[in-house]
C-alpha cells in the first residue's frame, strides 16, 4: 500500500485529522488503529442497562468552531458543573481555594491567612512553588499537595508547574462566576462518551481498525503493519509518544518519558444519586482521589432509580476483594452509596493516564519533536504530544495537523 499521509491512532485527534483532510478534498491518507474499534481511551462499556466510560470523558467546549462542530455532530446535554471537595470531615464546593471559609478550624485560619499573604516566589519552577505562590501554604497543605500526590503518584516538589495555569482555577471569583475551564461541559445524550467517536468515525472513509503498526523504517519511509507494508510521505502520530518513538528505532528518546497510571473501580447501585457530578478527595486516609457520577452526565447512562460511579485510584492500587470492600466502605461512609444496594462492580486500568510532568519531560518531548520533524513526522493529541489535555484540545490539534499537512504537501 502507498499513501501520502499515514495517521497512527484513531482516537479523537486522529479522527479529527482524517475528517479535516477529507473536508479539504484530500483522501490520500490511511488512518490505522490497532484496536478493534476507534476511540483510544474514549470508550464506553454497556452492562445491565448501565453505560460506563473509561474514566471521565467530558466535552469542555470553549472554541466557537469546536462548539458548533460537536453540536452539529450529535445530540448533547449542556451541564453546569456541580463539583465538591470532601475533606476535614466536611463537603465544600469546588474549587477548594474559593471556599475555605467553609472549612473547620484550624484549617480555615491557615488557608485564609495563606491566601491573603502567599509567599513571594519569583518564577516558580515546581508545582509546589506554584501552589504556594498562588494560594499560600494552607491550601497547598490541605488540598494541592495531597490531591496531586495521589493523582500523579509523585511529590509536587519534583514536578514542573507548566500545566497548572489552564487547569487550576484562581482563588477568587466575580459575583456569580464559576471558576475553571470545566465550569460547564457537554456530554452525549445517549451512548456514553464513545458516541462522539462513533459519530465522527462515521464521517471518515479511510479508517482501518485491527491494524497495528509494528515498525517504521524511516530511511525508506515504510511502515510494517498488520495489513502489510505501507509506503508513506508523511506520518501523523497520535499514539503514545514513547510507543511511537520505539516503532522507528528511537527508543533512547523515549526513556525519560514516564506516565502516571490510574486504576478505576466502576460501581452500579440500585438507588438514585444527584448531589454532584464529581468529587475530590485529598485526605490521605481515603483510598481514592476522585469520584465521578456517570449517571449524572446523562439519564441514559443508568436505569431509572439507579446510579453509577467511576472511582479513580492511584495506579499502584491492586484489585482484590479486600481492596474493593475498603473502597465501597469509604464511599458508604461518605454517604455516596449504600453498600447493600450495589448491583455490580468492575475494574479498569489506564497504564499511561497522565503524562508525568517531571523535569525530564519537556526537554525530552522537545528533542523528540525536533528529531521526528526532520524525518517527516508530526505529533498531535494528548498522548502524541505527551501532555495534560482535554477532548476539545485534542480535536483542535487534529484539525491543525491536517492544515499543516495540506500546506506541506501542496
Amino acid at each position: 500500500m502507498k499513501t501520502k499521509v499515514l495517521i497512527i491512532g484513531a482516537g479523537l485527534t486522529g479522527l479529527s485529522a482524517a475528517y479535516h483532510l477529507e473536508q479539504a478534498g484530500f483522501y490520500d491518507y490511511l488512518l490505522l488503529e490497532a484496536a478493534p474499534t476507534p476511540g483510544g481511551l474514549c470508550k464506553s462499556t454497556e452492562r445491565q442497562g448501565f453505560t460506563f466510560d473509561k474514566s471521565g470523558h467530558l466535552l469542555h467546549l470553549r472554541d466557537p468552531y469546536a462548539l458548533d462542530f460537536f453540536r452539529r455532530l450529535l445530540p448533547l446535554h449542556r451541564l453546569e458543573r456541580n463539583a465538591v471537595v470532601y475533606t476535614q470531615g466536611v463537603q465544600i464546593p469546588f474549587p477548594f481555594q474559593a471556599h475555605t471559609n467553609l472549612l473547620p478550624q484550624p484549617a480555615r485560619a491557615v488557608c485564609q491567612s495563606g491566601l491573603k499573604n502567599p509567599p513571594a516566589i519569583k518564577e516558580p519552577k515546581t508545582l509546589q512553588e506554584w501552589g504556594l505562590a498562588a494560594f499560600g501554604p494552607g491550601v497547598y497543605q490541605y488540598f494541592l499537595k495531597p490531591y496531586n500526590t495521589k493523582l500523579w503518584g509523585a511529590d509536587p516538589a519534583n514536578m514542573t508547574a507548566e500545566w497548572c495555569g489552564a487547569f487550576i482555577p484562581p482563588a477568587q471569583a466575580k459575583s456569580g462566576q464559576k471558576l475553571g475551564y470545566n465550569a460547564h461541559f457537554y456530554y452525549p445524550v445517549k451512548g456514553g462518551a464513545e458516541a462522539v467517536i462513533r459519530a465522527l468515525a462515521a464521517r471518515v472513509k479511510n479508517l482501518h481498525t485491527h491494524t497495528a503498526v509494528h515498525t517504521i523504517h524511516w530511511p525508506l519511509k515504510t511502515a510494517r503493519t498488520a495489513r502489510g507494508p505501507v509506503a508513506f510521505e508523511r506520518v501523523l502520530s497520535t499514539a503514545p509518544l514513547p510507543d511511537f518513538l520505539r516503532l522507528g528505532g528511537l527508543g533512547a528518546l523515549a526513556k525519560p518519558l514516564t506516565a502516571a497510571p490510574i486504576r478505576v473501580l466502576n460501581v452500579a447501585v440500585k438507588h438514585p444519586f444527584n448531589r454532584f457530578h464529581w468529587a475530590y478527595f485529598p485526605d490521605e486516609d481515603v483510598p481514592f482521589y476522585r469520584v465521578g457520577v456517570q449517571s449524572a452526565f446523562s439519564p441514559a447512562n443508568a436505569p431509572e432509580g439507579c446510579a453509577s460511579f467511576y472511582v479513580e485510584l492511584p495506579g499502584n492500587t491492586r484489585p482484590s476483594p479486600q481492596e474493593e470492600t475498603r473502597i465501597l466502605s469509604a464511599l458508604a461512609q461518605k454517604g455516596i452509596i449504600k453498600k447493600e444496594a450495589v448491583l455490580f462492580t468492575f475494574w479498569q486500568y489506564l497504564p499511561h493516564a497522565y503524562a508525568l510532568y517531571d523535569f525530564a519531560r519537556t526537554p525530552a518531548v522537545q528533542q523528540a519533536v525536533r528529531r521526528l520533524e526532520g524525518l517527516g513526522a508530526l505529533l498531535a493529541g494528548r498522548y502524541g504530544l505527551w501532555e495534560y489535555s482535554f477532548m476539545e484540545r485534542g480535536f483542535l490539534q487534529g484539525r491543525q495537523a491536517a492544515l499543516d499537512l495540506l500546506k506541506d504537501l501542496a
